[in-house]
């Protein structure tokens, strides 16, 4: 998908938050009193689009990776952890907020 495509999407969507966040290599969501990976929820709907790089997300079911021009969705109340395996990560976060 084109990021084009997908701010169209988004706005379609009814998205009312977009915005494009890096992701350095190696990063984790974590919790830096004991490093651990965090998992969390969100209070909103995020769909993304990988931009350049690879997005990983961890879920329930297992590891997800998403490389450039994949779009993933986590769902509000979806417990998560997101990271980068050994390359970066630039992607377009469409948020929904409820």
């Amino acid at each position: 998908m084109t990021e084009d495509d997908f701010r169209e999407l988004l706005a379609s969507q009814g998205c009312d938050d977009i915005r494009e966040v890096s992701y350095s290599a190696g990063h984790w969501s974590v919790d830096n009193s004991n490093d651990f990976a965090l998992l969390h929820t969100h209070e909103f709907d995020a769909h993304l689009l990988v931009l350049e790089g690879e997005f990983i997300l961890e879920l329930e079911d297992g590891e997800h990776t998403f490389k450039a021009g994949e779009t993933c969705q986590v769902s509000s109340g979806t417990v998560h952890a997101e990271h980068t395996g050994e390359v970066s990560a630039r992607v377009l976060a469409g948020l929904t907020h409820l």
